[in-house]
């Protein structure tokens, strides 16, 4: 009779038990870490916080943002018109998302065209937003952005969120300024009346030309200003002059009737603010003659030179003509803040076709402008107008500097509630307004003087103090070099890694089959051993 090989004792049946306290410890422990998850998402609830890592900080807020932000008082939602293709759409909602951290008052909603065309038909004809297709079928709108409060809304379109410099090709991201901006002027429960003459041939606020004011009165209604026109020639204009916030008489071209001119005066001394942008007014013999704003200047404290300014220093005038378009140099004031950079200018405003000013001897008025020291003035402009002669100064000309622009505020009218007393400003060529300058990069300056000046006279602050943010590229601008790194990462880095990560698995998978294999024989010999002893 065979030996019955010894067993060995058998493990404790409750060995592997799981006991009561084991239970409760594990209960403790997944409660433990639910409170702590539900901890964690309040913190992060109440104490937002976000990394901006791109180089440009493009989502990183100026304080004008979140100042704006912090301090709304009613429900403001920003309706978002972009399709999920648009280049645009994971940019704004980034910036939105930076927003809502800032404040529980703004809210976002997206509509994309293509995949909700009901929701945005309904918005498209609440709101007077012009839409088309593309070649393609995409809806594309003159609005990608509408920001709402109440029965208040603004406009934003990809032109304000972003422009592109041709001649480089560089991006510069202009998102966070459009959104403040829009959020300001939705904010703003009053609007400013400002009244542009008309009556003695001024330039047209309905004229879209290049030399006109449409796109000034496009950019004034956008930041919730209305404008109007006031025939100051008429016997009984439409408008009381009381009724505006700015009075605007930009480049007549004949002289302002005496009645006219003290209508102004009468509205400027009795709590009225103006904007007169005035070039030299000929007659029919090319004399330069009074332009008849005389009276208004003087309430000013401002006199008009009623002469030609001639700039010769070579580094302001400009290459070609006579010297008559030259870039002035800002002086300090509340209005040109933008203008310089401590003491420097850095941006420069073009003037043409200008006159002189000065102020009178009791006046308060601060020069806003400048030409150099290189500059004369022309009292009589007919030997290079009509007959073509070289421009050159003559003993009776008055040599520069001279200032081309003036701001002035006078005191309060007794009894006036009024934050300031009347305010004044007054340049010395209309081109300061034309409507090229919102179009050309270069006239910035000029762009930034007038809405400074409208905002100085109106009493509302500068709409958008954002800093603007650094340019990048755009596109790939691919040289030989480039093109050739790009082919060895094709051809040859991207495959050989590929590679190398495939025999890596191949390799890994092979050895743990090994491992597997060799642990099996092991398992039935130990099985086979159990069965001879229990035998």
């Amino acid at each position: 009779m065979a030996r019955r090989a010894k067993k060995p004792p058998a493990a404790s049946a409750h060995a592997g038990a799981v006991t009561p306290t084991f239970k409760a410890l594990a209960a403790a422990g997944v409660l433990a870490a639910a409170v702590i998850a539900v901890l964690c998402n309040v913190l992060v609830a109440r104490f937002y916080k976000r990394w901006d890592v791109t180089r440009a900080g493009l989502y990183t807020l100026s304080s004008a943002t979140t100042e704006t932000l912090r301090g709304l008082g009613d429900p403001v939602e920003v309706i978002v018109f972009l399709s999920a293709s648009d280049p645009l759409s994971v940019s704004v909602r980034h910036m939105l998302t930076a927003y809502g951290a800032e404040t529980t008052k703004l809210s976002a909603r997206y509509v994309d065209p293509d995949r909700s065309p009901a929701e945005f038909l309904a918005l498209q004809q609440k709101y007077g937003i012009v839409a088309g297709k593309t070649e393609d079928g995409r809806v594309v709108t003159d609005a990608s952005l509408v920001i709402t409060r109440g029965d208040r809304h603004w406009f934003v379109t990809t032109d304000d969120m972003v422009a592109v410099d041709e001649s480089d090709g560089r991006s510069k991201p202009k998102l966070e300024q459009a959104l403040t901006e829009g959020i300001r002027n939705v904010l703003e429960k009053q609007t400013s009346k400002i009244c542009f003459s008309a009556g003695h041939q001024e330039i047209s606020i309905d004229d879209g030309g290049p030399q006109g004011l449409g796109e000034l009165r496009f950019r004034l209604q956008k930041n919730n200003y209305e404008t109007v026109v006031v025939d100051l020639s008429s016997p009984k204009p439409s408008i009381v002059l009381t009724e505006c916030q700015v009075v605007a008489v930009v480049g007549p071209e004949v002289a302002v009737s005496e009645k006219a001119a003290k209508q102004l005066a009468d509205y400027l001394v009795g709590g009225g603010n103006v904007l007169v942008l005035a070039n030299p007014v000929l007659d029919e013999d090319n004399r330069i003659k009074s332009t008849g704003l005389e009276p208004l200047a003087r309430a000013a404290g401002v006199e008009l030179g009623n002469d030609f300014i001639i700039e010769k220093n070579e580094e302001a005038r400009l290459p070609q003509g006579l010297g008559e378009t030259f870039f002035a140099v800002p002086k300090a004031h509340g209005i040109t803040s933008g203008l310089l950079k401590g003491d420097q200018a850095k941006f420069k405003v073009l003037i043409s076709a200008a006159q002189s000013l000065k102020a009178t001897a009791s006046s308060s008025a601060q020069p806003l402008l400048s030409t150099s020291s290189d500059a004369f003035s022309l009292r009589d402009v007919r030997p290079f107008v009509e007959q073509g002669k070289p421009v050159e100064k003559g003993s009776g000309d008055a040599s520069g500097p001279f200032a081309l622009a003036f701001a002035a505020e006078l005191a309060k009218p007794a009894g006036s509630s009024a934050a300031h007393g009347p305010r004044a400003v007054f340049a010395a060529s209309a081109n300061l307004a034309w409507g090229r300058n919102w179009r050309e990069p270069t006239l910035l300056g000029n762009r930034l003087f007038v809405e400074s000046a409208l905002s100085w006279l109106s009493a509302r602050p500068a709409l958008v103090s954002v800093p603007d943010k650094q340019g990048h590229d755009v596109g790939l601008a691919l040289t030989e070099d480039s093109l050739s790194e790009v082919l060895r990462y094709v051809l040859i880095y991207m495959p050989v890694s590929a590679a190398a990560l495939g025999v890596f698995v191949m390799l890994r998978r092979r050895s743990k089959e090994k491992r597997s294999r060799g642990a099996r024989p092991e398992a039935t010999t130990s099985r086979d051993a159990e069965g001879e002893d229990e035998s």
